[in-house]
């Protein structure tokens, strides 16, 4: 299996490293995100303009601040995610691979094509909405059907694969972890930021910005979750030695 230069794949101490990073780059992130969505969101004329409501109250402060965190932040987590990606490279080989697909989308995609250009299409329709709101409407449109959209569409490809993977592999004891930790997963970190989106009301300022975080809250509780419950040296010593009892690859204990 080519690693990518990734030796010892198994090497707790910096698999440590790499959920300590992501653990801080999703709370870097969450903080861009924030910052973008925190603003009462107004009336939108079409879809496009409704991604964009809040853009009218946000200051070009919050937008470039939010932006820019967030493209770093992502970045950062999608290097975070190479912890994962080495918990199963030896035992399941076939999911390391779709995994480690998906990291490149993540940091070929996210950073730039969904975040920070998300900051660069609220500034914009700011703008425009302080000269003409029909030019603004048909601008909204243009922009995210014709860019942003298909950038998210192809993003889902790469993480959703990501997601399946991560669950299947844990849940299969392909990791030294305890199957338990399957549950260490976006969508479930994800749901509460939603819930409470929801319950505050999705149009006020601080609702619009918590329900703006939800993939923040997932990645955190992803990074977070498998941080504290990573197992001791000793147990990855003893995996490793199960593993080293069969033919890398072969399957899952």
């Amino acid at each position: 299996m080519n690693t990518i230069g990734i030796d010892h794949n198994l090497d707790r101490k910096r698999i440590r490293k790499l959920l300590v990073i992501g653990l801080a780059a999703s709370v870097i992130t969450g903080i861009g995100d924030f910052l973008l969505g925190y603003a009462e969101e107004t009336p939108a004329v079409n879809l496009a303009a409704s991604v964009m409501s809040s853009a009218p109250n946000l200051s070009d402060a919050q937008m470039i601040a939010g932006g820019l965190l967030g493209f770093f932040g992502i970045f950062l987590e999608g290097l975070a995610f190479f912890a994962v990606y080495r918990l199963m490279a030896d035992a399941a080989p076939k999911y390391a691979h779709i995994y480690r697909s998906g990291i490149f989308g993540y940091i070929w995609l996210a950073p730039v094509g969904c975040h920070l250009n998300m900051g660069i299409l609220n500034m914009a329709y700011k703008y425009l909405l302080k000269g003409d709101a029909a030019t603004a409407a048909i601008a909204a449109e243009r922009l995210f059907y014709g860019f942003s959209l298909p950038v998210y569409v192809l993003l889902v490809l790469f993480w959703l694969p990501m997601i399946i993977v991560q669950f299947k592999a844990f849940a299969e004891g392909c990791t030294p972890y305890p199957k338990r930790a399957k549950w260490f997963t976006l969508p479930i970190g994800a749901l509460p930021a939603l819930i409470i989106s929801f319950i505050i009301g999705p149009s006020t300022a601080l609702g619009a910005a918590i329900g703006t975080m939800f993939l923040s809250f997932g990645n955190a509780f992803v990074f977070g979750g498998l941080l504290a419950a990573l197992p001791s040296q000793q147990v990855f010593d003893m995996y490793e030695s199960r593993l080293a009892e069969t033919v890398r690859g072969s399957g899952c204990r």
